[in-house]
């Protein structure tokens, strides 16, 4: 016999204590990517565990979060349990972690005392040279307003399907722009993007490209037609056919401009699409026919990105577009996004790395429970007052660039 009011008490405690306030009865498929993590997180917590294995627990997390869980991993170790504590943010191996062990292309590379390591040596150590992203300097401002949302509001749906209403949404993007999405778990980044995609429904607003009014997107295809191009933020269930070939996967949204007489695919440029993104982004794969389920989730990641930029979007919108990939690889990404920006195009990153937004975008767009509570400029960026507006809705930064 199982006590379900005790389960559901046990439970809510629990969550309470990393700071997640859901309620225990909804349906986990109903949460945020960032949520389900938390989820994962508290379930290790409860099995009295002598040995824990995080695998990028934090990939999804915004900096508050990573903070409450730290903590409970300083908890976890003076109660005399063990972590292990698999990421690609070398920031948190120094905060967290004691030794370290570096493993490169599936080989055992080395292991040391973290006290004894710094940053660049870990970086040298799991990559092999130094790695370093130079933003281009813009030797032009950004161009017209290329995509404008206004008044975006969606209500809570009781199903729980939309966990964060958006109440009176409005933004613009410019060409040749990175403009990027900051916020806390649940503030409503990644709800803005799929209804802008197409792929959720809202109660009113309005959407622009290049000054004139669409009919908000009812379907991905739509938007695609439109230009835009989005690569989600849970990639295993909105982005890939695990089953299908990497190829496949890379290629199906550009299979009209590969085919004769957009009936027969032309092997040869699709096989020429693949193998150029291959290349571009460090694509590590045996063949383009394997599976792109057997492929790691940073590789993973990386290819559905190729999808996107073969599309050649007015705007691409990506979200968390470093996730789980290394530290060498994520410099490429951030050059390639800026490469897209430079050719003209309308780039937004939603990213929970404040200094991956503030080394990457022209102006950050701030999120709180479904509210814009201000837009920042990157000259004026830091993370304290980035995190007075996601925290607080105000900042006492001296000035704000203008939405």
């Amino acid at each position: 016999m199982i006590d379900w009011q005790r389960m559901r008490t046990d439970a809510a405690a629990v969550l309470l204590s990393l700071g997640l306030h859901v309620d225990p009865k909804l349906e986990v498929r109903w949460l945020s990517v960032a949520q389900q993590q938390m989820v994962e997180i508290a379930r290790a917590m409860t099995q009295s565990a002598k040995l824990i294995i995080m695998d990028e627990p934090t990939a999804a997390l915004s900096s508050r979060e990573v903070d409450v869980l730290h903590a409970v991993i300083r908890n976890l170790k003076a109660r005399g349990v063990s972590l292990i504590y698999v990421t690609h943010r070398l920031q948190e191996v120094k905060q967290i972690c004691d030794s370290f062990t570096v493993l490169r292309d599936g080989r055992y590379m080395t292991r040391g005392a973290v006290s004894d390591t710094g940053i660049g040596d870990f970086v040298r150590l799991m990559v092999g040279r130094d790695v370093e992203f130079v933003k281009p300097s813009h030797n032009a401002p950004a161009g017209g307003t290329v995509m404008s949302v206004k008044g975006i509001c969606t209500a809570r749906d009781p199903s729980g399907k939309h966990a964060t209403p958006l109440h009176e949404v409005s933004l613009d993007v410019r060409a040749g722009e990175v403009l990027g999405f900051a916020g806390l778990v649940g503030a409503g980044r990644t709800e803005l993007a799929r209804i802008i995609y197409g792929a959720d429904r809202c109660e009113r607003g309005a959407l622009y490209l290049n000054g004139r009014e669409l009919a908000l997107l009812q379907h991905p295809s739509e938007a695609i037609e439109a230009g835009l191009a989005l690569v989600p933020e849970d990639r295993k269930q909105q982005g890939c056919f695990l089953e299908q070939s990497v190829s496949r996967n890379m290629t199906l949204p550009s299979l009209r401009r590969l085919a004769f007489w957009r009936v027969f695919v032309n092997e040869r440029r699709e096989s020429e699409l693949v193998e150029h993104y291959r290349q571009a982004l460090g694509i590590k794969m045996a063949d383009a026919q394997v599976a792109i389920g057997t492929l790691s989730g940073g590789n993973q990641q990386k290819v559905l990105l190729a999808r996107c930029m073969a599309l050649n979007p007015k705007v691409l919108i990506v979200d968390e577009p470093t996730r789980g990939i290394d530290v060498g690889a994520k410099a490429e990404v951030h050059q390639l996004l800026c490469e897209m920006a430079a050719r003209g195009a309308a780039v937004i990153v939603i990213s929970s790395e404040l200094p991956e937004l503030m080394a990457l975008c022209d102006r950050i767009v701030v999120f709180r429970e479904g509210r814009v509570t201000g837009v920042v400029s990157a000259a004026d960026a830091n993370e304290v007052a980035l995190m007075d507006l996601m925290a607080v809705g105000h900042s006492v930064m001296p000035q704000a660039a203008s939405m």
